[in-house]
């Protein structure tokens, strides 16, 4: 036997022990791959509504590595299983507004999904308490209302319910894309022209973009909406070219609603709008028989 082949068998014990009394055996495994790292339970859960009828969870991967995660749903009477390999899930299934649910979360390997981790820590999310008020199915479409002031009217006939919370959900059209300046919200005035404002005047958004077929929930705003006085929702299109196109339902019985415009005008969050009584000769807004991009309007 050569000298070479003497000083490797002795050098070996000395560079294997320490390895062994430093990591253990269970080092031994993972540094020689003698067994499959286990998943870990996922930690920080966490649950929020985020509709009337959805329940947001997230967690932490305590583990870092991809893993089959299954979110339970344990409140009693509405138990169910789901899974994901993301580290939240959004749970639309069969949920109550404005009602508690409760979930919990366990990991396994996506190779192994039988080899489930202890569940994580419960938590628990209430849905939102919003209900519909107003719905309609737009169905055609209408290009170059850029620069246009719109202010859609809607009578009581057409409101379910009366809320303090208000969430608008827009359509845009099917065909282009739509930039809109400013969104506000109001009662109808108690005199003066059929779209002016009263003086709950409420400032929805700006800047709302909404891409060709995308329906675009805005932010929940506080606004008391009585369902017995008529409703205006005003938008002030942008003058960008290429952004003015909308979505509509043509024509609507003028008790149902109406729709007012007029060009390069920017009255969204005006009041007292053309022709006012500072202007009382400008020229009034035109009607139409329509339900411009107000596809749903949810009160809580």
């Amino acid at each position: 036997m050569t000298v070479e082949w003497i000083l490797l068998l002795l050098l070996v014990p000395l560079i294997v022990a320490p390895i062994i009394l430093l990591g253990g055996f269970a080092g031994c495994d993972v540094v020689f791959g003698l067994h499959e790292i286990k998943p870990r339970t996922p930690t920080n859960v966490k649950a929020m509504g985020i509709s009337v009828s959805e329940i947001k969870i997230t967690w932490v991967n305590s583990q870092g590595y991809p893993s089959l995660f299954r979110i339970y749903r344990v409140t009693p009477g509405t138990e169910a299983v789901f899974e994901t390999e993301e580290t939240e899930y959004v749970d639309n299934s069969d949920l109550l507004h404005n009602s508690e649910y409760t979930y919990e979360i366990t990991a396994a390997p996506r190779e192994n999904p039988q080899e489930e981790t202890p569940p994580s820590e419960r938590a628990s999310g209430t849905t939102l308490d919003f209900e519909p008020a107003f719905s309609a199915t737009l169905t055609g479409d209408q290009a170059n209302l850029g620069g246009f002031c719109i202010v859609q009217r809607i009578e009581p006939v057409r409101l379910f319910r009366s809320g303090t919370k208000v969430r608008l959900v827009l359509q845009g059209s099917t065909v282009g894309n739509l930039l809109i300046d400013r969104v506000t919200i109001s009662h109808a005035a108690a005199s003066g022209n059929a779209y002016d404002s009263a003086m709950d005047l409420k400032e929805v958004a700006t800047g709302v973009s909404i891409a060709a077929g995308e329906v675009k929930e805005l932010n929940i705003v506080e606004f008391g909406l009585d369902q017995t006085i008529p409703l205006l929702v005003a938008f002030d299109i942008s003058t960008e070219p290429g952004m003015g196109n909308v979505r509509h339902l043509n024509p609507v019985p003028g008790t149902d609603a109406s729709m007012f415009f007029k060009l390069a005008t920017a009255e969204a969050g005006v009041q007292d709008r053309l022709p006012s009584a500072a202007n009382p000769g400008a020229p009034p807004y035109n009607p139409s028989p329509s339900i411009y991009l107000v596809r749903r309007i949810d009160v809580g």
